[in-house]
């Protein structure tokens, strides 16, 4: 029967990973310093009398930006800006029961630059205000497997203990789409994820994941996942991250074997109808996903720091509007004067600077040290502006004009005034001459002037 399965595509992991950061003495310096950074924020806009959002505020730490995300359980939350963590930080004094740091990493750490080197990044961001001591609250151990499990239904379950026995189905008549065995602290979950990902933000990073990894994005996709929090995990003697990580291939085939998925056709009736299911067996893709189970090349994927530092995140229209109303509340808080007017010229102007092809730009050229500017008042008081060049030569400045915009009688008299520039012995008579001729032929083509040759 294990043959069978020999060319399904399947991708061991771990989707979910929660854990505290025990705090050193320092923490409350770092503590005061993110509610100073938080307080200061929120103060200018108040002093504007603006509203604010929790997006609107930033703090820093060591150069790396978080950005809040409100306040919940005691916790101070945000996320960094490539959104491969959140983190929460609390009152030393409050909730002395809980460690002062939680930390949740997110799906797009957890599958491009790997777990191991997102918690490098977080320990190198907090160096001091931590001790090496990360105890775990949640791990979230799963298969993602080219297999359609849709037949599945919950009377296909059996389970070790009592407790397990909570089952509950979300799906339609014919096809199951989430399946859940068990509660919190431990439960499984078993989900079509393809559906699951036509709703989800995090479609293009998950499809991009599957295909690296071999799989048809365009055929089901099921996740077999389990939740395990820290009261489940202590049964195994397992408290830290560290452990929970060394450990986790074992706590994922002992969960495969404390809830099975059944071959209803491997008992009778009377079993099924007596309670005794667990005497049938497991159904082989049951089994065949509990044997490949193993994490050695999925804790792995690992990534230089620098490089997490310097990994830009995706930019699409949505994050464009986000940060640009950002920028438009933080020039407001600032005191930066900002009008509709302005916000539209500034963006066109950019839009058509990008759109230009790229030029070299041209070696400036000092008009003030090319020429000094003469003015020579004329007989009839009139007054006529030249320019005296290094070279002793005076001309008479180029006037940007295009003749053709010209009504009939401006154009005539236009010709009539450079005719009289000919008789001036300081002018340039072939600067004079290119303009005239110019102009003539437009005074032509309009049937003004008689074609003549020059």
């Amino acid at each position: 029967m294990m043959k069978n399965f020999e060319d399904i595509k399947y991708i061991c992991g771990i989707d979910t990973l929660y854990y505290f950061c025990e705090s050193s003495r320092e923490y409350d310096d770092l503590f005061l310093d993110i509610l100073d950074q938080v307080e200061c924020i929120k103060g200018k806009f108040e002093q504007k009398e603006i509203a604010y959002d929790n997006a609107d505020i930033t703090i820093c730490i060591r150069e790396v930006s978080l950005s809040s995300l409100g306040k919940s359980e005691g916790y101070y939350w945000f996320k960094d800006i490539n959104e491969f963590f959140k983190i929460g930080f609390k009152d030393t004094l409050t909730n002395r029961g809980l460690h002062d740091i939680r930390v949740q990493l997110l799906g797009n750490g957890i599958y491009t630059v790997g777990i191991k080197s997102v918690i490098a990044f977080i320990d190198e961001m907090l160096e001091g205000f931590i001790t090496q001591a990360h105890p775990v609250t949640r791990i979230d151990l799963n298969c993602f497997i080219q297999y359609d499990l849709g037949f599945v239904d919950k009377r296909m379950f059996v389970t070790k203990k009592r407790n397990y026995a909570s089952i509950s189905e979300i799906g339609d008549s014919s096809t199951i789409q989430t399946l859940y065995v068990g509660k919190p602290p431990f439960r499984l979950r078993l989900y079509n994820k393809t559906r699951e990902l036509k709703q989800s933000k995090k479609q293009e990073l998950m499809e991009a994941y599957f295909r690296l990894n071999g799989f048809d994005v365009t055929q089901p996709i099921f996740n077999v996942e389990f939740e395990m929090h820290r009261s489940h995990l202590r049964t195994f003697n397992i408290t830290t991250l560290e452990e929970a990580l060394a450990k986790a291939q074992m706590l994922f085939k002992t969960a495969m074997d404390d809830i099975r998925l059944i071959d209803l056709n491997s008992i009778s009736e009377k079993d099924s109808d007596n309670h005794t299911k667990n005497r049938a067996k497991s159904l082989p893709i049951w089994e065949f996903i509990k044997e490949r189970y193993r994490l050695d090349a999925f804790l792995q994927i690992t990534s230089p720091l620098e490089r997490i530092k310097r990994k830009a995140y995706l930019y699409d229209e949505n994050r464009f509007i986000t940060e640009y109303k950002l920028l438009i509340r933080k020039g407001l808080i600032n005191s930066v004067p900002i009008s509709e007017t302005m916000l539209i010229q500034n963006l066109n102007e950019t839009v058509n600077e990008l759109q230009e092809p790229t030029r070299p730009s041209p070696k400036p050229f000092h008009y003030a040290k090319a020429f000094i500017p003469i003015e020579i008042k004329q007989f009839n008081g009139s007054v006529q502006h030249f320019r005296l060049l290094r070279d002793g030569q005076l001309i008479k400045p180029v006037n940007v004009l295009s003749v053709d915009k010209l009504s009939d009688y401006e154009l005539l008299s236009y010709l009539e005034d450079i005719s009289q520039d000919f008789n001036q012995e300081h002018i340039d008579s072939k600067q004079i001459y290119h303009r005239y001729k110019i102009a003539y032929a437009e005074a032509v083509k309009r049937k003004l002037k008689p074609n003549i040759p020059f």
